[in-house]
């Protein structure tokens, strides 16, 4: 049985690192906040201190196998009960529609959290990247055009 356990712990660790959730895309992380490493290619996460020093503010990528990413199947990234206060059609990268949904809700210490996720097709995959912060911290513009740049990468 440790040996089973051992097996699975070690094939989990290196699958991990497999692939970029970024590639081909233009994702661009705010700059200085910590990256954690990219899980089989289909999900990160970047985080900075909030200024409450109790939750940290955090950047998900999340790439979908297909362009069927469904913005309102995303679960909320630990958030409890979300209200969501928009939602709408934008324009990224020049001139390709996404979706942007925001709200607020009550993340794993009890504290409110805003939300805002961005949701795109980039060539065969779909994308969704969300911003999390403090409702008591104001937003950092950094993040804000991270999730935003769901582009497909020049080449």
């Amino acid at each position: 049985m440790k040996r089973a356990m051992a097996a699975v712990v070690l094939a989990s660790t290196a699958l991990a690192g497999c692939g970029s959730v970024t590639a081909g895309i233009d994702f661009k992380p705010p700059a200085g906040w910590t990256a954690t490493p990219s899980i089989l290619g289909r999900i990160q996460a970047w985080m900075k201190k909030a200024r409450d020093n109790k939750q940290d503010e955090m950047v998900f990528l999340v790439r979908g196998s297909n362009t069927n990413v469904d913005i309102r199947n995303i679960p909320q990234a630990g958030l409890g009960s979300i209200s969501m206060a928009k939602q709408t059609t934008i324009t990224i990268c020049g001139n390709q529609k996404a979706q942007f949904v925001s709200g607020i809700g009550t993340g794993h210490s009890g504290e409110k959290q805003v939300l805002e996720m961005v949701s795109a097709t980039v060539g065969q995959d779909g994308f969704v990247s969300m911003y999390l912060r403090p409702v008591s911290d104001p937003a950092d513009p950094a993040a804000e055009t991270a999730i935003r740049s769901l582009c497909a990468a020049k080449s």
